[in-house]
C-alpha cells in the first residue's frame, strides 16, 4: 500500500482557501464589533427605567447593557439608586464593566486637513440653485468654496451648468471644488428630491421611549412606539416582549399579547407576566414582580431584587392551576425538580388575579417543553 502525498498546488490552493475564509471571519468579527460600538449607550435615567420595570430578566438586561454600554461611570450613589430599583448584583457589575466615555463622531473625510478651520456650520449638501443664490447674493467665492468642502453637492458639474454659475459670478477653482466633490457620492438619481427624508428613531431609542411611556401609564403610546420598532427590525425578541406586556396589562388584549409573547419566544426572547410570588403556602406573605418565560427558561426576579426563581424547561415537571391555595386569586403552581431531589413546589398568582392569564402562562410554558 503507497501513501498518497498532496502536491505542492493542492496545498497553495488549500492556504488561498483558509486565508480566504481568515479574511472573512476578520471582516465579520470587526462588522459585530463597529455594530457593538454603534450603538447608543444607555444613560442613567433610562437604564433605571428598564430596571423599575421589570419587564425583561436579570440575564436580557445584562445582555444589552453589554450590547450598549452605559454613559455614566458606577458611583456608590448611582449603585444605591439601581439597588433601591430592584436591580441584581449580575446588572450592577455590567454597568460597572461596560461604561463607555462620549467620543467624538468622525470626519467623513479621510484625507489629512491641511487648510485651517472654516467656521462652515453643519448641514446638508448643496443643490445648484443654493450655491448661484450665495454667489449673486455677495458671498465670496473662496467662502462658497469652502461651503462645497465641507457639505458637498448633490449634482454634477455640466458645461451648462459651469456656465451658469460662472454668470452668477463663481471661478474656475469653484468649479473644480464642486467636481471634485460630485465625484467623491454616487450620481444622484433625478427621479428623487434632492433631500431624503431625515432618518427616524432606531430600534433601540423606539424601545427606550415606549419603556418610558409605559412607566407613565401611558400604554397607546408605548403600543404605537413597539409597533414602530417592530417594523425597524422585525428579527429581534425585545419589542415582541415588550408589545405584549403593554398589550396585557395595557389594553387588556389578551389574545393580542399572546401572539406578541409567542413572536418574542421564537425569537430568542421572553414573555413577562407580572405575578405575585407566595412565601408561606397560603398568600398571607408574598411579594410582586415578574415571571418570564423563554425558549429554555422560566425565571422570577422580585421588584425588590431579594427574592429570584430560575428553572430550566426540562426541570419543570407541572404545571396547573392550584385547586386550592389562592385559587381565587387565578393561582397556578410549578413544580420544579431541583438536583436530584424531590420536585419543589412554587405558588405564583397572575397581576390581574385572573384564571385567563394564569392559562396563558401555563400554556406558553407547556407549549415549550
Amino acid at each position: 500500500m503507497t501513501k498518497q502525498f498532496k502536491s505542492p498546488a493542492n496545498f497553495a490552493h488549500l492556504r488561498v482557501m483558509i486565508a480566504a475564509f481568515a479574511s472573512v471571519l476578520v471582516a465579520l468579527m470587526a462588522a459585530n464589533v463597529a455594530e457593538m460600538q454603534g450603538k447608543k449607550p444607555y444613560d442613567q435615567g433610562t437604564l433605571l427605567r428598564v430596571v423599575q420595570l421589570n419587564a425583561l430578566p436579570t440575564s436580557e438586561v445584562v445582555e444589552k447593557i453589554n450590547e450598549r454600554g452605559v454613559d455614566f461611570q458606577m458611583t456608590s450613589q448611582i449603585e444605591s439608586e439601581f439597588r433601591s430599583a430592584g436591580a441584581r448584583p449580575e446588572v450592577i457589575q455590567a454597568m460597572r464593566a461596560n461604561y463607555r466615555a462620549a467620543t467624538a463622531p468622525p470626519t467623513h473625510d479621510a484625507r489629512p486637513n491641511t487648510r485651517p478651520s472654516t467656521n462652515v456650520p453643519a448641514g446638508p449638501p448643496l443643490s445648484k440653485n443654493e450655491i448661484i443664490t450665495l454667489l449673486q447674493s455677495g458671498v465670496p467665492t473662496t467662502r462658497v468654496e469652502q461651503f462645497v468642502e465641507v457639505r458637498g453637492v448633490t449634482f454634477a458639474i455640466t458645461p451648462h451648468i459651469a456656465r451658469e454659475i460662472k454668470e452668477a459670478g463663481g471661478n474656475n477653482a469653484l468649479i473644480g471644488a464642486i467636481t471634485a466633490k460630485a465625484s467623491e457620492s454616487p450620481a444622484p438619481n433625478v427621479n428623487t428630491t434632492r433631500r431624503a427624508a431625515p432618518a427616524g428613531p432606531d430600534y433601540d431609542e423606539l424601545t427606550d421611549k415606549a419603556v418610558a411611556a409605559m412607566q407613565a401609564n401611558n400604554h397607546n403610546v408605548a403600543i404605537n412606539l413597539l409597533q414602530q420598532a417592530i417594523t425597524v427590525d422585525s428579527t429581534k425578541p425585545l419589542a415582541y416582549g415588550y408589545l405584549g406586556f403593554a398589550q396585557l396589562y395595557g389594553s387588556h388584549d389578551a389574545l393580542a399579547a399572546e401572539r406578541s409573547m409567542r413572536a418574542a419566544i421564537e425569537r430568542g426572547g421572553g414573555a413577562p407576566f407580572r405575578v405575585y410570588h407566595d412565601h408561606d403556602g397560603f398568600f398571607k406573605t408574598f411579594c410582586q414582580g415578574s415571571l418570564f418565560v423563554s425558549k429554555t427558561t422560566v425565571t422570577f426576579k422580585a421588584d425588590d431584587g431579594n427574592h429570584t426563581f430560575e428553572a430550566n424547561r426540562g426541570d419543570i415537571k407541572e404545571a396547573k392551576p392550584n385547586g386550592f391555595v389562592g385559587s381565587q386569586y387565578g393561582a397556578f403552581h410549578l413544580k420544579v425538580i431541583v438536583g436530584s431531589g424531590k420536585p419543589t413546589n412554587y405558588n405564583f398568582a397572575p397581576a390581574t388575579r385572573q384564571k385567563s392569564e394564569a392559562n396563558l402562562i401555563i400554556g406558553l410554558i407547556e407549549s415549550r417543553q
